[in-house]
Parts: structure tokens; C-alpha cells; sequence
């Protein structure tokens, strides 16, 4: 087998990281017991932060953590993600860490499911609204800083079809505007601009349907967690269920209406608005008439056909957390 734990910045003292009891009770406790390294990092070279700052930033952030001369560094795209975490799991490593976006982390996270193997979501895209829910911050200092105080932590999530999610998952012609941000950080502006030519003109034709309401919406949005931590604007009411989706429905009548949801989103004050319905869910039910449902699924864009069924999903991914208060 090839061996992935090719790259070791140079540094000061060797630090690992024990075998963790897989109950979310115990820290990281460092140790050196373990030849092989107990956390590696896999760096999405397609991500955000790797292709303004290159792995420049995340080497400082070890050093600045004491930990640059024990943590592997292995760069990969997008589309390998899945197939070296599991590369690494079978080398031995414990926890990995993934320097990218929502989309890398919930990747890795998938794909160690059933392996009590954790994932270490670490800042390194465009909105890091993941790291935001895990260790209540998105700063990638603080989080390698606090690693001796992390612990293993179920999450919970959420599937659209056979789609799961961690943060958030959207739908509705609104979604369109995804190609526009994504060809705008690749191509440049003037070519994002361009790509509003594919948005469809039933962008406000409330084409999305709750069969068991007939309630029809221009937009919906479901989160394992309350929609404002999918906002990445920080907690929302207390007292969230364990087990639910919270799931919002917006009838968006134009553009006025689309600006005025924005402010109050900002605001938090979006619950009150009368275009704008919000329950907990297990299950949720969607229909489209039209062509397809286009969807967001942790920021990954995805086409889902006429229908729709959104589940909560508890113990979605397993994940390492370093916040003091273990509530995810």
C-alpha cells in the first residue's frame, strides 16, 4: 500500500494523540506511545483558504499549536477525499482532520461512518459553517490550539433522499445562484455573471409543494440544528429537540420581499415574518412542478427529481469537538 503520511512540516516535540474511548466523556490526552501518527490531516487543494494562502497558513497554525512536527499533511482534490481517509484509516491513524469546506469535512465524516473513527472539521473554505456547529468557532488557530481538550462527538444530521447532511440542505430554483458563486470563484466575476443566464424564470413561481399542506414555497431549507447555525449567525432557541430537522419554508413574492428576508435573517428575526413558515420535522415531504428539484446539500449543489423526502438522521458522523460544553 502506498503510504499517504508522505509530508511532516519539521519542528519541535513529537505529540500524538492516545486511542480515544469512543463515548464523548474523555479528551484527547497526549502521549507518545504510537508510531504511527494518531491524527493526520487531508488538505483539499480545491478549497477556498488552499488557493488564496496554500498550506502556508495551516503549517503556521501547527507551529503556533506545538504540533507541526507530528501531524501529516496529505493534499488531495475533492474527489479523493473519500478514498484516502479510508487509505489512512487503514494505516492506523485515529482521527483525521480535513483542512476545506462543509462539503470535504461531510465527505471524510461519510465516509468513516461505522468506523469509530473521528473527523476533525478544520477552517479551510469559503463558509465553515461546519466547524461553526462542531466547536462553536471557525478559527483555525483556536481549534488546533484547544486540541488536547477534544473529544469525540456524535452529531447529528439529517438526508435528503439518499443524501445526508450535517449542516444544511436547500431547494428551490433560489439554488441556481450556487452556479453563480461557484463559476464567480473559479472563472471570475464576469463569467459568474454570465452564469445567471441558466437561473430559471420560476424563480418566484412557488413551484414547491408539502403534500400534506398543499403549502407551495419558492424556497425551503432544513437543518439538523436550528436554521441560524445553518446561517452560521450562532445559536438559535433553546431547547432544540434531539432528534428533528427544523425545516423553513419561504414564499417569495419578488425581489422586495427576497431583500426584506435577508435583513431579517440578519436580524433573527425571520420567524416572524407572515411569507415565512418554520416546524420541526422527522420526516418532511417535498414535490416540484416542474422539471426537478435543484438542492443544496451542504453547500454541494445536487438534483433530486420531482420529490423529496427529508429524514432526520441521529449519530450522523462522528466528529472530534473542541468545545467545553459537548452540545453539537
Amino acid at each position: 500500500m502506498t503510504n499517504l503520511l508522505e509530508e511532516r512540516p519539521t519542528g519541535i516535540d513529537r505529540v500524538v494523540v492516545q486511542q480515544m474511548d469512543l463515548k464523548p466523556s474523555r479528551a484527547i490526552a497526549l502521549s507518545c506511545k504510537s508510531d504511527a501518527p494518531t491524527l493526520a490531516i487531508l488538505v483539499n487543494t480545491s478549497a477556498g483558504a488552499f488557493r488564496f494562502f496554500g498550506i502556508e497558513r495551516l503549517k503556521g497554525a501547527l507551529r503556533g499549536a506545538g504540533l507541526d512536527s507530528d501531524v501529516p499533511l496529505i493534499r488531495c482534490s475533492g474527489h479523493e477525499l473519500h478514498d484516502k481517509a479510508l487509505a489512512l484509516v487503514r494505516e492506523g491513524v485515529q482521527a483525521i482532520g480535513v483542512f476545506g469546506g462543509d462539503g470535504s469535512a461531510r465527505t471524510v465524516a461519510l465516509a468513516l461512518r461505522g468506523l469509530d473513527v473521528p473527523t476533525l472539521p478544520l477552517p479551510g473554505g469559503t463558509l465553515n459553517r461546519l466547524c461553526h456547529r462542531v466547536h462553536g468557532h471557525a478559527s483555525l488557530n483556536k481549534t488546533l490550539r484547544d486540541l488536547s481538550q477534544a473529544k469525540p462527538v456524535w452529531l447529528s444530521g439529517g438526508s435528503a433522499n439518499d443524501q445526508v447532511f450535517l449542516v444544511a440542505s436547500g431547494f428551490g430554483p433560489w439554488m441556481e445562484f450556487q452556479d453563480v458563486r461557484e463559476t464567480a470563484r473559479s472563472q471570475g466575476i464576469m463569467k459568474g455573471l454570465g452564469a445567471l443566464k441558466s437561473l430559471r424564470r420560476d424563480l418566484f413561481a412557488a413551484k414547491l409543494t408539502v403534500p400534506k399542506t398543499d403549502r407551495k414555497s419558492d424556497v425551503v431549507i432544513a437543518a439538523p440544528a436550528y436554521v441560524d447555525d445553518a446561517f452560521g449567525l450562532g445559536p438559535g432557541l433553546p431547547n432544540f429537540p434531539d432528534r428533528g430537522l427544523e425545516v423553513v419554508e419561504a414564499r417569495l413574492r419578488g425581489v422586495t420581499s427576497s431583500i426584506w428576508l435577508a435583513i431579517a435573517v440578519l436580524t433573527r428575526r425571520w420567524r416572524k415574518l407572515f411569507f415565512v413558515h418554520s416546524q420541526i420535522e422527522n420526516e418532511h415531504v417535498l414535490e416540484f412542478d416542474g422539471e426537478e428539484i435543484v438542492g443544496l446539500v451542504d453547500g454541494e449543489r445536487r438534483r433530486f427529481g420531482r420529490r423529496v423526502i427529508l429524514k432526520a438522521t441521529p449519530r450522523a458522523a462522528l466528529v472530534l469537538s473542541t468545545r467545553l460544553s459537548q452540545e453539537c
